[in-house]
Order: structure tokens, then sequence, then C-alpha cells
């Protein structure tokens, strides 16, 4: 502690960030270098499929993420198998869909390895060798921001070649280093029926419901609810004909609560009726299910890696309300989606992983609220943003197509590293 004061005393902010930088990086370095040499991939050595290596069992969306590259898998008809290891942190872990394809020890010679970058190092190095021995490794990372972090970069050392679920993260780590980078996008795909009806949440039958949900674990601020409440409370001021006629209504699911930031949040809300907070672990069917009976996805991020909640509501053929920027621009367009406008704004602090310096999106809450207004009064639009939503999800993001891209980068690995 007194060494940090001293740097904050000593440096000039921006001096201070960039030794922060240099030690997380070098503390990295040295947690990797303490492991044992991994021997190099050799075909041949283990029988060709994929050990599929991270938290499936996890209801967070890092576990909805494994279970996504599970289906893609299973769907190239790629042989795989699954190892569990569990994330950090007090996580429920609960989800069985992929029971059946657990192993303790892998067989494949294809490793797929979904852990955090930030804590890359520190799995790494705890794992076994015989995980990562004679195989081809690959890490599917996250991340939100145009920077990667140099801190995260000696974990790249850790592995053949990095794959992730959209361009724009592909493009920040391709700043940073010459291996492969391969973009793999999620496949989404929803049911039509068997969901969990409005009566089961206690949710009226008679309200247009706007839903938001965001998880303290992937850091609030970045999630950005406090932009929603406002746009919601831009679009229908206390006072306004549909609030005081009880037409509308709007659904907050949050997850791992901070209770003073639900507070706070609540306080901003207190002189509206039909307010709806769900704070406790929903299971995947109850997700789903939340997706599927609220009438329209409100989601004012500052930055995403991907937006799985915007893609799986578009499947649903909701209409969504999003921030004109990061990933989930990949798959939504001015066609299928309300996009927002925004700035972007230089991150005055460090948030989580997120670093001071960095550049991150602050939606328009006006022009937010304008749609939430115009999706409330004109039903032929919102059944016509939805409908394009639904079409374009079905095909482009596809498990065939995800599929596929799998298989021929598997087949390109192969034939690079073929025994003459």
């Amino acid at each position: 502690m007194k060494m940090k004061q001293a740097v904050r005393r000593i440096l000039p902010d921006a001096a201070a960030l960039k030794l922060k930088k240099a030690i997380g990086m070098r503390n990295s370095q040295k947690m990797l270098e303490r492991k044992k040499q991994v021997q190099p991939y050799r075909q041949g050595y283990y029988q060709q499929g994929i050990n599929l290596i991270g938290d499936v069992q996890a209801e967070t969306g890092l576990g909805q993420s494994m279970r996504i590259l599970a289906g893609m898998i299973e769907k190239s008809e790629i042989p795989f198998e699954i190892k569990q290891t569990n994330l950090h942190g007090n996580l429920e872990h609960n989800d069985n869909a992929w029971a059946h394809k657990l192993v303790e020890n892998v067989k494949y010679d294809v490793n797929i390895i979904h852990w955090i970058p930030e804590t890359w190092a520190a799995d790494y190095n705890e794992a076994d060798n015989s995980l990562f021995d004679y195989r081809y490794n690959i890490a599917y990372w996250l991340w939100e921001l145009e920077d990667f972090p140099d801190r995260w970069l000696p974990g790249i050392q850790t592995v053949d070649e990095i794959w992730t679920p959209s361009e724009f993260i592909s493009n920040s780590i391709r700043k940073k280093t010459d291996k492969p980078v391969i973009t793999i996008p999620y496949a989404i795909e929803v049911k039509k029926e068997g969901y969990l009806d409005r009566k089961y949440f206690s949710l009226p039958e008679d309200k247009l419901l706007f839903l938001t949900m965001y998880d303290f674990i992937s850091i609030s601020e970045r999630k950005n609810p406090e932009a929603v409440i406002d746009a919601y409370m831009k679009a229908f001021p206390v006072g306004d004909f549909h609030v005081e006629n009880d037409t509308v209504g709007i659904v907050i699911k949050v997850n791992h609560a901070e209770e003073k930031k639900l507070v706070e949040l609540k306080d901003k809300l207190k002189n509206y009726k039909n307010v709806y907070f769900i704070t406790k672990n929903l299971t995947r069917l109850e997700v789903d299910s939340l997706l599927n009976m609220c009438d329209i996805l409100v989601s004012l991020h500052r930055s995403e890696g991907f937006g799985l909640p915007l893609a799986e509501a578009m499947a649903l053929g909701k209409p969504v309300i999003a921030t004109n920027w990061s990933a989930s621009i990949e798959f939504m367009n001015e066609e299928n989606a309300c996009l927002v406008d925004y700035k972007l704004i230089k991150l005055k602090k460090t948030i989580g992983p997120y670093e001071k310096g960095n550049y991150w999106a602050d939606a328009d809450t006006s022009h937010a609220a304008y749609y939430m207004k115009k999706l409330w009064e004109d039903k032929e639009y919102r059944e016509l943003i939805g409908k394009d939503a639904e079409n374009h999800v079905k095909e482009h993001l596809t498990y065939t197509c995800s599929a596929d891209r799998m298989k021929n980068r598997l087949k390109e690995i192969y034939e690079a590293n073929s025994i003459c």
C-alpha cells in the first residue's frame, strides 16, 4: 500500500499508469516462466479432435459461451470432449447440459482453452503440463475494448493461436501479435416453444415491457444500466399518459447484485409504477424465457465483445435498442435494430480490467428514449424490426456457418503441420 501511495506522489498519472502496466506484465511473465517448458505440437502424438477446456457448468455469460462453443464443435462433427475448469469467484456451477461430455483426462490433439485473459497466467501455471504438451493450443478469448492490454501479452506466448467471436476482438489482438488470430462467431439458435410465461415471473400480462440485463461480474459501468433507466425516464416521464395509465413497464435483470448500486438504481425509479427488478440467479431456461416474454431489449452498453443477449433477443424476433458501437454492430444494422448514437469518451480512471486512458462509448439517452417511444407507439415498426432481426440471425449466426469455419480452420492447421 505504501509503495502505491509513493508512486502516486512521485509520478504523474500517465507515468504511474505506465508503471502499473509494466508491473502487471512483469508479474504475469514471471508466473509463466515458473512453469516447465511445454512441448510443441506433434501431429500424430494424440488422435485428432478437440479438447474444449473451461467452465461449461457456470451460470454466467462465460458459461454460456462455453456451451455455445460445445454446440458448434458438435455440429462440425469433429470428435471432442470437455474438461471442466471452474472460473474464479463465488459462482454457481449447476448447468449440466454438457455433463455427458465431461472427462478428467483429455485425449485429443487440439485444445480450445476458454479462460479469461485476466487470470490466464494463474490458470495456465496451475495446470499440469500434460494438458498442453504435444497439443496445438488455441486460446478462445473475449475482450471489450479496442486496445488489448499489454499486461496480458505474455499469455500469447503460451498458445499457438487465438480465436475470438468477433472481428472487434480479433483486431484488438492482431495489433499486438503476429500469431494467427481467427474470428469464429457464436452460433445463435433459440427454440420457439416451451418457455415460462409472465405469470411465472409475477409480471403483468397487459403491459409493454422493456428489458435490460446485466451482471455486476461483467462490470456494471460497462453494461451501463443507469443510461437505460435515464432513457426510460426521458421516454416516459412521470405524468406521461402511458405511465399514468399503466400501459408500459421496465424489467431490470441483475446478476450478482451489489446492494449499494442496486439501491441507487431503485431510488432513481421510486416515482414509477411497473418497475420490476429480478435479482435472483436464473437458470438458462429462465433467462431465455425472460427474453422471450418481454417486448423489447435495451442495451446501452459502453462496449461489447460480442453481445450474446442482444443476438439471442433478435433470434426470438424481439426489437433491440443498442449502442451503435463495438462488436454487436457486426450483426446489427439500421434495418434489424434500433442503433443509438454515441460519442467515444476516455476512461478517467481504471475500472476493473478497463484501464484509464482507453476509450468506450457513451450512448445518447435522448436518442434511445426516441426509440423507446417509437417502438411503443408504432406497432408496425416494432414488428418489422423484430422480424428483420430474426431473419438476420437465422441467416448469419447459424451453427452450420460457425461449425464450417471451425472445421476449415482445423483442416488448415493439420495441413500446415502435416508430417511429410
